[in-house]
């Protein structure tokens, strides 16, 4: 046996690959041994092809389908290095992107779930500073709450986080704004009401403007210290009621922020919305 084989055993030690996925490596053509012994059917294998090996695995470890794997390898057993690369390099990046998106979000939500935990025991109504912050929005076109259209336009803010690679944060509700003003004298015109989702660019990007066909937009809130208090119901139906009838009836009112808060744990048995006023 010459001395620049490795058995299958060693590498499944080297590589802390397991032996059945070696085999199933050979079966399905994507990694062959060098040499078998055609007595006893000892599988060996090249130190060149170590770096195959790591290849492969790195593919797997990114969700690369085996099957697809061994599009890249040829009739002969050679395999196409650079074209895996590549591909492994893309989809690397794709998880790395993911994954940043999920760091932004759990760090927010560790931020906000101690304010939250604090302002539990505050007296109300309460102060409460908030930095700039910036929102994907959805107009909503109704002087009423309504349970379903919330949940469907929520998800299509989350959907359209996914697209524009944004990474979505803590906050999540319904945003008023006042009216854009008018001619002396004339009335008021009426506040315009968004479903809005927190979202941050990614490291190294900027935000993108969603697609205007969609009624999508960008918010940029400004930092500023707001009147607070939180509403508790059974259901955040009945929490987003008590928030329209407010608005409806409150006078005075240059922003009102409504959003889906918790404290340091879930519950199915209550909602509680914060609502702050500036």
């Amino acid at each position: 046996m010459r001395n620049d084989l490795l058995s299958i055993g060693e590498v499944a030690h080297l590589k802390g690959v397991g032996v059945k996925a070696l085999r199933y490596y050979e079966r399905i053509g994507v990694l062959r041994p060098a040499y078998v012994n055609p007595d006893t059917g000892y599988r060996y294998y090249a130190l060149r092809q170590m770096n195959e090996l790591d290849v492969i695995v790195s593919c797997v470890q990114l969700g690369v389908p085996l099957k697809e794997l061994a599009d890249y390898v040829s009739d002969c057993g050679a395999m196409d290095i650079s074209s895996l690369l590549e591909r492994a390099y893309i989809l690397a990046k794709e998880k790395l992107r993911d994954t940043q998106a999920i760091l932004l979000e759990l760090d927010g939500y560790r931020r906000e779930i101690a304010v939250q935990h604090a302002l539990r025991t505050s007296p109300a109504p309460y102060e409460r500073v908030l930095g700039k912050r910036t929102f994907l929005v959805m107009p909503w076109g109704r002087a009423a709450f309504d349970a379903k259209r919330y949940t469907r336009a929520m998800s299509e803010l989350y959907g359209e986080t996914k697209r524009a690679s944004m990474a979505p944060l803590f906050l999540q509700g319904m945003i008023c704004l006042p009216g854009d003003g008018g001619k002396e004298g004339a009335e008021a015109p009426e506040p315009s009401w968004y479903v809005a989702l927190e979202v941050q660019a990614l490291p190294g990007e900027e935000l993108a403007a969603p697609p205007q066909e969609r009624g999508m937009r960008l918010l940029a809130l400004p930092g500023g210290t707001f009147c607070g208090r939180r509403v508790e119901r059974e259901t955040f139906e009945l929490c987003y009621r008590e928030v329209f009838k407010e608005a409806r009836t409150a006078s005075g009112i240059d922003t009102l922020l409504a959003f889906e808060i918790w404290d340091a744990e879930l519950r199915t048995d209550r909602t509680i919305v914060e609502v702050l006023r500036g």
